[in-house]
């Protein structure tokens, strides 16, 4: 659909893609700070990856007890009673630079935006298999969801959350479990030594999804642990050779009033955490632009 044919439905100083822990903090702080902003998010909740995740986060400071999920609900409801602005379930069509800024299609809407935050963070890593009943992609509900009681269960990777999830299989009582690692695994040291029953093979292997095979042995079900892959939206070419969004220290891509916060930029050591400060950080750079242009687009 041409651009020109759907009329400007709003003009914004700064537009959020993404509503991550980067994202809804990158937004929280630019409407606090006064910045009109509009927060877009693809699901129909915000909280990014934590939605994923029933298990307790034991690595951000102040919410001990508190599962992924109950982070991610927390963070939806603190915006919402921000009165921060924001649209779910919606996702990004074109992107199109302006004179003044970018101009953004999702459905039947065009926003003109002066200031672009991608945000939209990082997805597990299918590799070539493709989730099936007995083969899953990534950590959280979808391996809490495969059959795996006295059963035969490969994890495929050699990460934290491979011996992570190996570890929560064996808990709800698989017969066994092997991990399969390319080369040696790169899993915290405290991760191996807890699942010290669980069987590594370091080296190549052929994983047969079909035949539920890894090097010709049987198995009932496969948890792929790929990692993790940035989610960046198409046209914007500001991707490094890794996949992820470039940006400098200010948190701003190649791209003028492009920027980018938290893991879709794979920035030092991500986690809810880092994702979160550098949402904020982000914030308050374009805050400061906007303080020495104050000029808004016309409509």
């Amino acid at each position: 659909m041409d651009n020109r044919l759907i009329p400007i439905t709003k003009t914004v100083d700064a537009l959020v893609i993404g509503g991550g822990p980067a994202g809804s903090s990158c937004a929280l702080w630019l409407h606090k700070l006064g910045v009109d902003t509009l927060l877009v998010e693809a699901g129909d909740r915000l909280g990014g990856l934590q939605r994923r995740s029933p298990y307790e986060n034991l690595w951000i400071p102040g919410v001990m007890g508190q599962t992924g999920e109950q982070v991610a609900e927390a963070l939806h409801a603190h915006i919402v009673a921000a009165g921060v602005p924001h649209l779910l379930q919606t996702r990004i069509g074109n992107i199109r630079p302006t004179a003044e800024g970018y101009e953004v299609t999702f459905g039947t809407t065009r926003v003109l935006t002066k200031h672009l935050i991608v945000a939209t963070g990082t997805k597990p890593n299918a590799g070539p298999f493709q989730p099936s009943d007995c083969v899953v992609i990534g950590p959280g509900h979808p391996m809490e969801n495969l059959p795996v009681d006295n059963r035969k269960i490969a994890i495929l990777g050699g990460g934290d959350n491979a011996f992570d999830q190996a570890r929560f299989v064996l808990q709800r009582g698989a017969k066994s479990v092997t991990i399969f690692s390319r080369t040696t695994p790169r899993a915290q040291a405290l991760l191996q030594a807890s699942v010290p029953e669980v069987r590594v093979i370091v080296g190549p292997y052929t994983a047969d999804p079909a035949r539920l095979t890894v090097n010709g042995d049987r198995f009932d079900g496969f948890g792929v642990m790929y990692g993790f892959m940035a989610s960046v939206p198409e046209g914007l070419n500001i991707t490094n050779e890794n996949g992820y969004v470039e940006v400098n220290r200010d948190g701003e891509t190649s791209r003028p009033q492009v920027w980018a916060c938290g893991e879709v930029t794979d920035y030092w050591h991500p986690c809810v955490t880092t994702a979160a400060a550098h949402g904020i950080q982000v914030a308050k750079q374009i805050s400061r632009r906007l303080a020495r242009t104050p000029a808004t687009i016309p409509s």
